[in-house]
């Protein structure tokens, strides 16, 4: 926020500049009833005619120029264009008055508008004109036959139920929306699905016969309930008893249809179980349901709301909570594009109990964890310097830079270092982006085997699991033009890795460039060709390297045994040829009394008079060795 007031009141400044001008003009609210929109107009006086419009709830922040300032007359605000977060950019929108009291009166008719957005009463969601962001609120309870007809809950532990083998199990689902602009009618149930493990496909899920849908809670939640019977093949993992200490996944799935929403909603809840023999007993557990809460992203249909017609919207993201932090302690900041909706790679694993809330102790795919690199102020203000010299003199390093790299490249500076480190001067990036744009049109013999590769690259990492996402199309086209850029090795297994790290920090074309001058000037394509012999002649290289090292770590253990002598004299260890000293060493002044005194010490620093006579007296002693040696002078 701060730099926003920064950049706002620059550009207040620097108002003339903007070519915004305007003698004279109104700012009304107005509110469209059809569509709940707010918007702060900007019109003529005297006429009916819009100069410009922003709707209130993209306005980010507002402000106006110093009082005793030429810039008095002045006010800003800052809004946000675009309808995902691929697209959106922000404006900074700068005006004049010709009347400097029209300026307070502005900030007043914003402030008005923000304050006019009604809210729903405490027991419904929040109303806020405008705003496609919605909220639900999703609860799962499993229960299971209790041998009298009926079903009884199933304890669970933190996020783990605990369920029993070949029981029947009924499971029981209520929706309720706490937050959005407008409230949402949830109209049926399209399907309640199960399957074991996580991040499954669609086609993994199973449809449960369901037993009753409908409202509920004074009409607040929407509760569907369903049943599966655990003698299906298909829940085979989740009917066999798990050993002590590990769980199973679980995906557990609904589709809703809502009233103005062209498609089914999906909401998918992951949890975990322990399955246990069917006589099993639980003595004490917790009846609380599994509680996931849920962030729903639409957008208008263009093509709806014609001739009398009700305006329907198109579902643009669904995500829950726990997928957002996940993605915040997992992902680095360098992720350039907002994280896929759905997954397209399944998970059967089993975890440990050591942490129920944690699933570091599952098995990782690639592109999991983080890479990020934080550092402190004073490692910035050094980047900064080392940067801004480099660009003076591209064709000489400085100093400072060999240090700062082995630290670690701060994540926000990786892109701009990495093509400095590889070279990429401005000439030839204008030439390789060019090259590019033409070689990705062109067709390739191995765009088979890439697309091939494509899923597996980095599947757990959320730019790129999304199958036909965007992050993957990138991948996929900057594979295919390296290929045609360089016929003699095309495409091998592990390029892709190489260049999707490029890609979570660079556009594209800069990504070639480097890729380029990674494969050719730092020799990496040598280990691609004549069948991988550089490849096998770094392997060798390296077991030796790792053999070195084992004899040198022998060597390290063998001194660390070195044995200590006894207080009262050294131990006789035939063979061990290590010996131990100890050296103290005193200084003392003549005191004019005919002796010398102790001279005082700080730490390791003497503190010497001038012109005194001085005596050093210095004491060895043995500490330890195979054998006591004798000082003789």
């Amino acid at each position: 926020m701060k730099t926003v007031k920064k950049s706002i009141k620059a550009a207040i400044a620097e108002g003339k500049s903007w070519n915004q001008e305007l003698h004279s003009f109104l700012l009304n609210y107005r509110a469209t009833p059809r569509r709940s929109f707010c918007r702060r107009l900007i019109s003529e006086p005297g006429c009916d005619v819009d100069m410009a419009s922003y709707r209130i709830h993209r306005i980010l922040f507002c402000a106006r120029g110093h009082m005793n300032s030429s810039e008095a007359r002045c006010f800003a605000f800052t809004c946000s264009h675009g309808d995902s977060i691929d697209t959106t950019i922000f404006q900074c929108h700068v005006f004049r008055c010709e009347i400097p009291e029209a300026v307070g009166k502005v900030l007043m008719s914003f402030a008005n508008a923000f304050r006019r957005v009604p809210r729903l009463p405490s027991s419904g969601p929040t109303y806020s004109p405008g705003d496609p962001l919605f909220k639900f609120e999703v609860s799962l309870e499993v229960k299971e036959e209790d041998g009298k007809g009926s079903y009884a809950v199933c304890p669970k532990d933190k996020s783990c139920f605990k369920l029993r083998r070949n029981l029947e199990k009924k499971l029981v689902l209520s929706v309720q929306q706490t937050a959005g602009f407008r409230e949402l009618v949830i109209e049926r149930c399209f399907g309640l699905l199960i399957s074991p493990g996580r991040n499954v496909k669609n086609s993994d899920m199973h449809l449960l016969d369901m037993v009753a849908m409908g409202t509920a809670a004074e009409g607040k939640q929407y509760v569907i309930s369903g049943v599966w019977n655990p003698a299906d093949h298909a829940f085979d993992v989740l009917n066999t008893e798990t050993s002590k200490d590990t769980r199973v996944f679980m995906t557990v799935a609904v589709d809703l249809v809502i009233v103005g929403i062209q498609e089914p909603v999906r909401f998918i809840v992951e949890t975990k179980a322990k399955i246990f023999p069917q006589n099993e007993r639980f003595w004490y557990y917790a009846k609380r349901s599994l509680t996931e809460q849920f962030f729903l992203k639409l957008k208008e249909d263009e093509n709806s709301g014609g001739s009398g017609e009700q305006h329907t919207y198109l579902v643009v993201s669904i995500e829950s909570a726990t997928d957002i932090e996940r993605r915040k302690s997992m992902l680095p900041l360098s992720t350039p594009h907002p994280p896929a909706t759905s997954a397209s790679t399944g998970s059967m694993s089993t975890l440990g109990d050591n942490d129920d809330d944690s699933d570091a102790d599952e098995p990782l795919m690639s592109g999991s964890g983080d890479v990020s690199k934080d550092c402190t102020e004073g490692e910035l203000e050094d980047w900064a310097e080392v940067l801004s010299r480099w660009h003076q003199n591209l064709k000489q390093r400085p100093s400072k830079l060999t240090a700062l790299v082995r630290r670690g490249i701060p994540e926000a500076l990786r892109g701009e270092v990495w093509q400095l480190l590889a070279g990429c001067t401005h000439d030839e990036e204008q030439e390789m982006f060019e090259s590019y744009r033409i070689l990705i049109t062109n067709d390739s013999p191995c765009e088979q085997v890439i697309a091939r590769d494509i899923h597996r690259t980095f599947p757990a990492h959320d730019f790129f699991k999304e199958a036909g996402g965007l992050g993957q199309d990138s991948l996929f086209k900057l594979s295919k033009a390296y290929s045609v850029y360089d016929e003699e090795i095309g495409y091998c297994q592990g390029q892709s890795f190489l260049a999707a790290a490029l890609l979570l920090h660079i556009p594209e074309e800069q990504a070639f460039c480097i890729l380029v001058k990674i494969m050719f000037e730092y020799g990496h394509r040598n280990i691609f060709r004549q069948n991988f012999e550089e490849l096998h002649l770094k392997f060798y290289q390296l077991e030796r390297l790792i053999e070195v090292g084992k004899v040198l770590m022998s060597f390290a253990n063998a001194f660390r045994r070195v044995p200590r002598l006894p207080s009262s004299g050294p131990t006789y260890s035939p063979g061990d040829p290590l010996f131990k000293f100890e050296v103290s060493l005193e200084v003392k002044e003549e005191d004019g009394k005919g002796s010398y005194a102790v001279c005082p010490k700080d730490k390791s620093c003497f503190k010497l008079r001038r012109n005194l006579e001085k005596k050093l007296v210095l004491s060895v002693q043995q500490t330890a060795g195979f054998r006591e040696l004798v000082i003789e002078r």
